[in-house]
């Protein structure tokens, strides 16, 4: 059928509608939902013409939110369509949820269901994808993103921070053969001060020292700014402590997705620098 406004033009001109008359939420909903027109043999007070209504397809979560703005949304799709001699436009018949896309993700001979294209399930696919990250790292971050994707976000924290005290671990342990192959006379005090440090801020505080005094060596390896691409561990460590222990802290969905997405960035350029640093010649 030829309709003045198409089902996507509706939509599209929807999200932007009522994000100008401050309804962000609406809009930012509205661009998940689907738009399908319902017409009716029913006729208009106007000759020959039929009445025309929209069903609106919306995320599950938000239904119930919908439901309630039907018709400030109604008012607005009013507004939008354009009445032909075919069709008048009536407002909205129905609302509906769209299905839930999902993904089936083996790992370790067991097969996992999650949410198509979400954080979680793109960034288990992106570590099952590195060859060169080690079984016990996948299984930490296959464990963080499984908890996110179930909504039990604390332990997703500390899983992510339990990844990350490791990936730290394994740095400086690289660092460490790197000044051993090359007969650094700070060996002793690396191993000391870092390598048997207290506890792991101390240990990314001490490392941070030495790395930032061979700035050159790291830039070499792909890191120009030393204090941004260590940093996310210590970010991520001190949220796993706070989850991990009874201070009463908590993690939402949105701070998480964030460090997962800080994750992926630094994660293959850390493995790299692994990697490369135990043959690494001074600079």
């Amino acid at each position: 059928m030829n309709y003045t406004v198409s089902e996507k033009d509706m939509k599209n001109t929807l999200v932007v509608y009522l994000e100008s008359e401050g309804e962000q939420e609406l809009s930012a909903i509205m661009n998940a939902s689907e738009v399908v027109y319902d017409p009716r043999r029913e006729y208009t007070n106007v000759s020959n013409q039929r009445q025309l209504y929209m069903i609106l397809k919306v995320p599950l979560a938000h239904k119930k939110y919908v439901e309630n703005k039907k018709d400030i949304i109604a008012k607005y799709a009013t507004d939008i369509y354009q009445d032909d001699k075919d069709y008048g436009f009536y407002g909205i018949s129905s609302i509906g949820i769209t299905p839930i896309k999902t993904s089936e993700i083996e790992f370790e001979n067991k097969h996992y269901i999650f949410d198509k294209d979400s954080v979680y399930s793109n960034f288990i696919q992106f570590i099952i994808s590195m060859d060169n990250l080690g079984d016990i790292q996948k299984k930490y971050l296959f464990e963080a993103c499984n908890c996110g994707s179930n909504h039990d976000l604390l332990a997703a924290s500390v899983m992510l921070g339990a990844s990350a005290e490791l990936l730290l671990l394994d740095l400086c342990s690289a660092y460490e053969q790197y000044l051993d192959n090359n007969n650094d006379s700070g060996l002793d005090s690396y191993r000391r001060k870092v390598m048997n440090a207290r506890c792991a801020n101390d240990r990314l505080t001490e490392f941070l020292k030495r790395a930032e005094s061979n700035a050159t060596l790291f830039k070499q390896l792909g890191i120009d700014n030393l204090q941004l691409a260590f940093s996310f561990l210590d970010i991520i460590r001190k949220v796993r402590n706070n989850s991990g222990h009874p201070t009463g802290t908590t993690v939402s969905e949105e701070e998480l997705k964030v460090l997962l997405g800080n994750y992926q960035h630094y994660l293959p350029i850390m493995i790299n620098i692994i990697g490369s640093l135990p043959s690494a010649a001074i600079v």
